[in-house]
């Protein structure tokens, strides 16, 4: 039965019986007016049944027990079994409504072997109620001749709920504390630190210790021991009893006799302080947590369960551990919806996020959040497998395959080997997950790939509905209201468009409009002295790729546009159609100083920014560079975002409003070289160019794994060349990277964005600058700078924020209560509330941060698994008035995992 909540007299009782249990194994209860059977009942973890005994937690000792019934001679027949050796396992037996006197015929070798217990009740009450009642009323109470345990208790625990404690006086007055804390702060304190254990000891309050914790957990500690061994079993006793408590497993008889909490109430109060530790002293709760980890051997103890054995609590570090080793089992298996339903789980754990400045738990986010990626690109690979369009299908379907499908899957595979790059091999823990997902990636792209080039081979070669890259400059750039600005970017997978559209679809509306994605075809071989030369004005009237004096060259409306060294005669046919038109690199438009700006791009002409981070960045990717170049490509389209921002608030007379971003051509991209039997033989015949993914010149034999493309069939007439790619998404034998290649008909490759939008006429720099800083709907407001220098992109879960008041005549220093918070800025809605604060107190109810003027604090912000928000600010408002004290520019949100 629950107990009731445990009192001074509840702990000596359990001390005296242990005591006696300890010393003569067999004790015998006769207890004439049952006054003791409620304290049995409450200290019973299980009552006796059927001639079975129950067992009882006295803290220090967990007998069993019986109860005696009608017949002294069946008790003593009943107990043959449990005392007939020379040293019986502790058993308590209760005589209810019986005197001592009228067994001690029957039961005097049981009785001289082991001891009675003198109950005498009145007299162990009448000292711990003189503590809390008047004399005249513990007469009272002790002189009813029904007396019992019940009875006592009450009236120990509602006259002492409000008693002079001396333990709690010494907490408040070593912690210089301005009120008495209550049962469980002092508990949870006392549990983290020894803090007080000197005091506590020279003013002899450990028997006040000690009913404090009893009543707080139910458990009892020897009294010849330290305080420091009674903690080190209290921090064992509840810990192990969280663990347990949320095990869903086979019983671990391994802890069979521990001591832990017994009781509705012991147990809450055990729950309740080991989650409080980990809040509240989280440095110290990774020491304990990680001590009685290696005592109770747990990682062997558990590494052969299964994933659902362990709950929702992470306890231990090894539960974390463990269940990362569960995703890579379920990725490696391809139970991926599995794998994601774990990682969701854990995205709070506390052996994550509990310490945010904590250097391993910084290591173990990295591991989840790539476990996070392998998941998610598993799912989509599922999806791009079921969706896969028939051999038989259209090649338009491709389309609205890439488009809902594909390119998901392309951004995830990315995503994760960016993510695997900053881990050494040996540090990446889902290894035979990664292994099985780049498997399933390859195998994917081979099928896609053969698919839609037998497609668009069906089609001769055009895809209905998607944009002619030859048509962009005509239709896209050169008409419409308002100067253009168009991005040419070398390598720009649609993947990487749909990234950037993501990102430009959470600014406001006062920031872009008329957001588009499109799909466009690039010119084959897709390579970029064959792209960029069709982005080119002039193209839509006629384009082909011929032989000029015996080399490949483009050819843009008749005039010969070059090769690989052709850049600078692209730019120069550029000028020549439109004379008022400004080239800039994205390098020289992100380090200009805005007055350079503002003069080199002062006319009225379309802007031209190009890009060439992307592919430069997936040429130096080889099986001996182990250079994160992912991570480059990421920073591109950074810049490429921040470029937009740039110019769309510069303050020219004329204001660029239209912007395009398009690319050249896509790529393949794998973690490893291509194997040899992924290198296929060229054709024979005049060479013209030969690279990974296609051949120029005139063929006289293709051989099957590849597909010959006459230059009628793509518009290039009679001095054309013809195009060879490979049929599937294999690679020439050639020279060139084996990791990063482009130049085939992939979908990855041919199929590029063509991302188009509108950002409103800047009022002015400062207009356009504060836009974003308030979140305003045109107006601007000034606003204090940030106290603390900020991240430009939030890219973990876990978000840092710097903050430092300065001291000045109005505050003086003094300390200032504020509320700090994080919103969407398109959406106003909260985000994120602080976790944890260094250099400031945080309270956890109320959000509320203490700051001192002068003093440096850093506090964290956990943002959500799934957060949606494509850009956040901050606010610090102050905690009486709700006024806001600084607010923020924005921040982009780009997630790692």
């Amino acid at each position: 039965m629950a107990a009731e909540a445990p009192n001074k007299l509840h702990r000596r009782l359990c001390q005296e019986l242990a005591k006696q249990l300890r010393d003569h194994r067999v004790l015998l209860v006769f207890d004439p007016g049952q006054q003791m059977r409620p304290f049995l009942d409450d200290v019973a973890s299980t009552q006796p049944s059927a001639g079975e005994p129950g067992a009882l937690n006295l803290g220090e000792q967990q007998p069993r027990w019986l109860v005696a019934g009608s017949s002294f001679y069946q008790l003593r027949s009943q107990l043959e079994p449990f005392v007939a050796k020379d040293l019986p396992d502790p058993l308590l037996i209760y005589l209810p409504d019986r005197q001592e006197a009228e067994g001690r015929d029957v039961l005097l070798e049981l009785i001289r072997a082991g001891a009675c217990f003198d109950i005498q009740l009145v007299n162990r009450a009448r000292v711990y109620l003189r503590e809390v009642l008047e004399p005249d009323k513990v007469q009272q109470l002790l002189q009813r001749p029904d007396l019992t345990y019940r009875d006592v208790a009450l009236a120990l625990e509602q006259s002492g709920d409000g008693g002079f404690s001396q333990l709690k006086a010494l907490f408040q007055k070593e912690l210089q504390r301005n009120t008495s804390p209550e049962n469980a702060e002092l508990a949870r304190f006392w549990l983290a630190s020894d803090a007080l254990d000197a005091a506590i000891t020279t003013k002899g309050l450990q028997n006040e210790l000690q009913d404090l914790l009893h009543s707080r957990w139910g458990l009892g500690f020897p009294e010849d021991t330290s305080l420091a061994d009674w903690r080190q079993r209290a921090q064992r006793a509840l810990l192990l009893h969280e663990f347990l408590h949320d095990w869903h497993g086979d019983e671990l008889t391994s802890f069979a006799r521990q001591s832990l909490p017994v009781g509705k109430a012991a147990e809450e109060n055990g729950l309740a302080d080991v989650q409080g530790l980990r809040r509240s002293h989280a440095d110290v709760y990774i020491a304990i947590a990680s001590r009685i980890e290696a005592e109770l051997e747990l990682p062997e103890l558990i590494s052969g369960e299964r994933p659902g054995v362990l709950g929702s609590i992470d306890t231990f570090p090894c539960e974390e551990q463990f269940l990362l080793r569960s995703v890579d089992a379920f990725i490696a298996k391809g139970e991926v919806a599995k794998a994601k339903e774990l990682v969701a789980a854990r995205n709070n754990s506390f052996w994550l996020v509990g310490q945010p400045t904590d250097e391993q738990q910084s290591k173990r986010r990295l591991q989840w959040a790539l476990a996070s990626t392998a998941a998610y690109l598993g799912l989509a690979l599922n999806q791009a497998q079921a969706q896969l369009p028939k051999a038989a299908a259209p090649v338009e379907a491709w389309l609205a395959y890439q488009a809902e499908v594909a390119h998901h899957v392309d951004g995830l595979q990315r995503h994760l080997e960016q993510q695997v790059a900053e881990l050494s091999a040996s540090e990446v823990e889902i290894a035979q997950g990664l292994e099985q997902l780049r498997g399933r990636y390859e195998a994917l792209l081979e099928q896609q790939t053969q698919r839609f080039t037998d497609a668009l081979q069906q089609a001769g070669w055009l895809i209905p509905g998607a944009f002619p890259q030859t048509r962009t400059w005509a239709e896209r750039v050169q008409p419409g209201a308002g100067r253009a600005v168009v991005f040419w970017v070398d390598a720009l997978r649609y993947e990487m468009g749909a990234t950037l559209h993501e990102r430009f679809s959470g600014w406001s509306r006062e920031q872009l409009t008329d957001l588009k994605l499109e799909i466009a075809q690039a010119a084959l071989p897709s390579i970029t002295p064959v792209g960029m030369a069709a982005l080119l004005p002039g193209a839509e009237r006629s384009f082909a790729v011929e032989d000029v004096i015996g080399s490949p060259c483009s050819v843009v409306d008749g005039v010969p546009v070059g090769w690989s060294e052709g850049k600078a005669k692209r730019l120069a046919h550029l000028q020549q159609r439109v004379p008022t038109a400004v080239v800039i690199s994205l390098v020289d438009l992100i380090r200009s100083k805005e007055a350079v700006l503002i003069e080199k791009l002062s006319g009225s002409g379309p802007v031209v920014v190009t890009s060439v981070g992307i592919d430069n960045a997936g040429e130096r990717d080889t099986d001996e560079n182990l250079a994160n170049v992912r991570t480059d490509m990421q920073r591109e389209l950074d810049t490429i975002e921040d470029a937009v921002r740039r110019l769309s608030a510069l303050p020219l007379e004329q204001p660029l409003e239209r912007f395009v971003i398009t690319a050249d051509h896509g790529f393949l991209h794998l973690p490893l070289g291509r194997e040899p039997a992924m290198r296929i033989d060229p054709p024979d015949g005049k060479l013209f160019k030969l690279e990974r993914r296609c051949w120029l010149g005139h063929p006289s034999a293709v051989k099957a794994p590849c597909v010959e493309i006459q230059p009628a069939a793509l518009g290039y007439g009679r001095e054309g060349l013809t195009v060879v790619v490979p049929r599937s998404s294999g690679v020439l034998k050639a020279g060139g990277s084996l990791c990063y290649h482009h130049g085939g008909s992939s979908i990855q490759e041919l199929l590029i964005p063509l991302l188009s939008f509108r950002c409103p006429p800047a009022a002015g720099a400062e207009g356009v600058g504060t836009a974003s800083a308030t979140g305003s709907t045109g107006k601007s407001k000034k606003q204090k700078p940030w106290p603390g220098t900020l991240v430009e992109k939030v890219t973990n879960r876990i978000l840092m924020v710097p903050i430092e008041l300065t001291v000045d005549l109005l505050n003086q220093g003094h300390t200032r209560q504020t509320v700090l918070a994080a919103y969407d800025c398109k959406t106003q809605e909260l985000v994120a509330t602080p976790i944890q604060a260094i250099g400031a107190e945080l309270d956890r109810d109320t959000n509320r941060l203490t700051l001192t003027p002068g003093q440096a604090a850093t506090i964290g912000l956990m943002l959500p698994a799934e957060v949606s928000a494509k850009k956040l600010y901050l606010e610090l408002r102050d905690a009486a008035t709700d006024l806001v004290l600084f607010k923020s520019p924005d921040l982009a949100v780009d997630l790692i995992g």
